[in-house]
């Protein structure tokens, strides 16, 4: 008995504490510029090679470490959403939706919140899929609070009419899809 109490907590040890996969699928008709920003700088930074494009119904896979804390944006011309993924209109500059996450948050319990983000405008519709979890989706720039954060609403309230950060997800899930033109 002891010996499987021992294995079974060595086991969740080693998943909580494993690193992350998420899968970027394009499944809109142009390519998509992607960035992964290690913004806020709060976690372990991301240091593999940059995203960059990804064609037109076609996906890739990118691994983050553990308690990786940042951002995935699309980065349309004119945007400057390649620095961080901030530029976009609080900038007087072309759109860039994001994705957020926190993995392995001490806060959450080791869990992990995620988020789709147009505070920096809206350019592409996105949903996240978390192999287990809550899915959300924002499909065009009037997505509801509780599936995105709003273009230039840096409140987390939905300009004030709504609970704090409604927008955000939590789960224990060991990888996420991200898909573009869900």
């Amino acid at each position: 008995m002891l010996a499987s109490f021992v294995f079974v907590a060595v086991l969740a040890a080693a998943v909580a504490n494993a690193d992350h996969r998420i899968t970027l699928r394009n499944n809109c008709e142009w390519g998509v510029g992607l960035t992964l920003s290690n913004f806020p700088h709060a976690g372990v930074d991301y240091t593999g090679p940059a995203i960059g494009d990804i064609g037109a119904k076609s996906s890739r896979d990118i691994t983050v470490p553990t308690r990786w804390n940042g951002r995935i944006c699309d980065r349309p011309p004119n945007s400057g959403c390649e620095n961080d993924c901030f530029g976009g209109i609080a900038f007087g500059r072309a759109a860039c939706s994001m994705t957020e996450f926190t993995f392995d948050s001490p806060n959450l319990g080791g869990q992990h919140d995620y988020d789709i983000s147009n505070i920096q405008g809206y350019s592409v519709a996105q949903q996240i899929i978390p192999d287990s979890g809550a899915v959300v989706t924002c499909t065009d720039v009037n997505c509801p609070c509780n599936q995105a954060y709003r273009p230039g609403d840096t409140s987390g309230t939905c300009g004030g009419t709504g609970p704090v950060d409604q927008a955000t997800r939590v789960s224990g899930s060991s990888g996420f899809t991200i898909v573009y033109c869900p």
